[in-house]
């Protein structure tokens, strides 16, 4: 008689530890200043972005429970690195149109990797019966990765069209040229000009040029403010109710004695 292999072993993973999303917020927000503070190609911007997967990376180890869901994720998250670094260091390796359209499947990589984790990020704190220091760490860190998250769609934006968003040449220098043919704007500028959307600060030194552009840029407004607005109501609310289901009195039922005394004594 045949016997059916046990297939757990690869579908469910061994219980893990509770995520510690402070190590993701301190990692990503670590990546996001020193990304911003480098210079675009450099040795140090490259180490950012890298601190940015392996922050992600770890996270998703500690969220993910199935293997196949940690394997796909891990290769997601390689693919969306490693190309990327790649041809940052060797831009006469391959032809123009060859080289344009690596970067773009990498940065759709990028997207998608990012918006895998930072749904996993949010159901984990959605789903918290308590608000602890935990839980506000991974909020601030779905907040740290929607910022990220529309800097990828404006490089895509930029890669499609250069002059989507306007930089004040007084301010920014000219733009990164990636290959041939290729010219794009340092990672640390876009993700300036996208968290400076995300906090609606608009300082006005960069500026959406097209209507695709203004369009992103409205949506990742709005999204921050509603993001920020509706995740205060929903702490405040599992709050209210655990400290309302903490505090509330236990109805022990009178006994049969006090129940006749109060029934036929006379008031």
């Amino acid at each position: 008689m045949a016997v059916e292999p046990d297939l757990t072993n690869w579908q469910i993973l061994p219980r893990r530890t509770e995520p510690n999303y402070l190590y993701l917020m301190l990692g990503l927000f670590s990546a996001v200043v020193l990304g911003t503070a480098a210079t675009p190609g450099s040795l140090l911007a490259r180490a950012s972005g890298l601190l940015a997967v392996l922050s992600l990376l770890v996270s998703a180890y500690f969220l993910i429970e199935r293997r196949r869901y940690l394997f796909l994720t891990l290769l997601l998250g390689a693919a969306a690195f490693l190309p990327f670094a790649w041809l940052s260091t060797h831009r006469e390796a391959l032809a123009p149109h060859l080289a344009t359209g690596l970067y773009v499947v990498n940065v759709v990589l990028w997207v998608l990797f990012l918006v895998a984790i930072g749904l996993l990020v949010l159901r984990g704190i959605l789903m918290a019966r308590h608000i602890r220091g935990n839980e506000i760490y991974g909020a601030i860190s779905v907040y740290l990765l929607i910022g990220v998250l529309f800097a990828a769609v404006y490089q895509l934006l930029l890669a499609w069209e250069p002059g989507a968003l306007y930089f004040d040449p007084a301010r920014f220098p000219v733009p990164q040229q990636l290959t041939d043919g290729l010219d794009t704007r340092g990672v640390g500028v876009v993700l300036y000009y996208s968290f400076v959307t995300l906090g609606t600060v608009g300082y006005g030194d960069v500026t959406p040029a097209s209507p695709v552009a203004r369009a992103v840029s409205l949506i990742e407004a709005i999204l921050g403010i509603m993001y920020v607005a509706t995740l205060i109501t929903r702490f405040v609310s599992i709050q209210i109710s655990s400290e309302s289901r903490g505090t509330e009195p236990a109805r022990d039922e009178p006994s049969h004695g006090a129940t006749t005394k109060g029934r036929h004594d006379p008031p």
